[in-house]
């Protein structure tokens, strides 16, 4: 086809004889580059999956992207990472991702956070993004990012690859079907198991390697990326959401299934109202968010912890015990071990906050939430969340 006679002009659907860098995609009937331009997508996880997901999304002119990840680049990466070079080792991933699509296209503004999407991101950066996509290995963290875009009515795109098989899936809250409805009950008490176990499952999340090639992750990226295109777009277009799309490159079988909402998932979870702040996580407490939820909730109010928060660390072996206010998940498993004979310390733990609660007056940052969270306030009657969108200012620039 004459390239004279096929570019376009900024407007969808109007021919144009000038080119420029998105002029082919605009001649997709549905495309609307400027759209791309405004939308704001989270990526979880750089790694093979993730730099193919990254890459595709700064072709298409995605404005702005945010890259979160707490490793970093190792020898075994750069033969399925686009984005990493030889020099980008013992670099922060999230940060070397970020510095490549920058080169790839500066139209795009890049983002990026090095931080354990279970315990460093809070849910604000959640509501921030308008699609989240995820590039992950581990049930525990994709289970953090479903509950997260629940409760904050985000749609995610999830995929997943192990040698040449992948699939990848959409869930839009807050009707359809979730991550979690997906599992069966041998995964969720797997799961279970593992989150009894404290800190060590934690370190053995964090040590999870799987197999896979890069071709495969270029066919469930390409997918993943076409999905979340479609969401940005609208949600009539015919697409994945509630559903998964396996490939075999093996065999080359594929194939799609639907997915069955239970109503009795515990993940289907939104709140109705989030109240923006200009509070900060390095100097905000629970005091200032209690103070916050009363100016907005009636009579006596406290605070839902995100997770289990640690008030002391008792060894079972010396009898020492720790004032300790953290929560479990913002917790190494050094800092768990007793420090007068090494061995693991056992936790005491409460679910909620009020003014007369120990660590009320401690830094949120200090106790482990992450950045932008959102913090869940409650009466007899209501509940509300309390974001801490002061964050924003360090996280996006602004």
């Amino acid at each position: 086809m004459n390239s004279a006679t096929t570019g376009q002009s900024g407007q969808a659907g109007e021919l144009s004889l000038d080119e420029d860098r998105y002029s082919r995609l605009r001649m997709i009937p549905w495309w609307d580059q400027e759209l791309l331009r405004r939308s704001k997508v989270m990526v979880v996880g750089a790694g093979a999956l993730g730099n193919e997901i990254l890459k595709n999304l700064a072709l298409l002119g995605v404005g702005n992207i945010l890259i979160v990840d707490f490793d970093t680049v190792e020898t075994s990466n750069l033969s399925r990472s686009v984005l990493y070079r030889p020099t980008d080792e013992g670099k922060s991933k999230a940060h070397s991702a970020a510095n490549a699509l920058r080169e790839l296209n500066p139209d795009c503004a890049v983002f990026a956070v090095n931080a354990d999407i279970s315990s460093g991101i809070g849910l604000g950066v959640f509501r921030w993004a308008d699609v989240v996509i995820c590039g992950l290995d581990s049930r525990h963290a994709r289970m953090a990012v479903n509950a997260a875009c629940w409760k904050v009515n985000r749609p995610w795109v999830d995929g997943a690859t192990e040698s040449f098989q992948g699939v990848a899936r959409v869930f839009r809250p807050p009707d359809g079907v979730c991550y979690e409805c997906t599992l069966s009950e041998n995964d969720i008490k797997l799961l279970n198991v593992r989150n009894s176990c404290g800190f060590l499952a934690k370190e053995a999340i964090r040590r999870g390697r799987t197999p896979t090639t890069p071709t495969t992750s270029a066919v469930i990226a390409g997918v993943e990326v076409q999905e979340a295109v479609k969401l940005l777009h609208s949600p009539d277009l015919p697409g994945l959401v509630g559903k998964g799309f396996f490939f075999d490159g093996s065999a080359y079988d594929c194939f799609v299934i639907d997915y069955v909402r239970r109503d009795d998932c515990l993940s289907h979870e939104t709140y109705e109202t989030i109240v923006e702040t200009d509070l900060v996580s390095d100097t905000a407490t629970p005091n200032d968010v209690l103070a916050v939820a009363r100016g907005q909730l009636n009579g006596d109010v406290v605070l839902d912890m995100p997770g289990e928060m640690i008030t002391e660390l008792h060894c079972s072996w010396c009898d020492c015990r720790e004032q300790f206010f953290r929560l479990l998940d913002a917790v190494d498993e050094d800092e768990a071990n007793c420090p007068d004979c090494g061995e693991m310390r056992v936790p005491s733990v409460v679910a909620e906050c009020g003014p007369d609660s120990t660590f009320a007056a401690i830094p949120l940052a200090k106790l482990g939430f992450g950045v932008m969270d959102v913090i869940a306030a409650r009466n007899d009657e209501k509940t509300i969340g309390i974001e801490i969108s002061g964050d924003g200012g360090a996280l996006f620039g602004r």
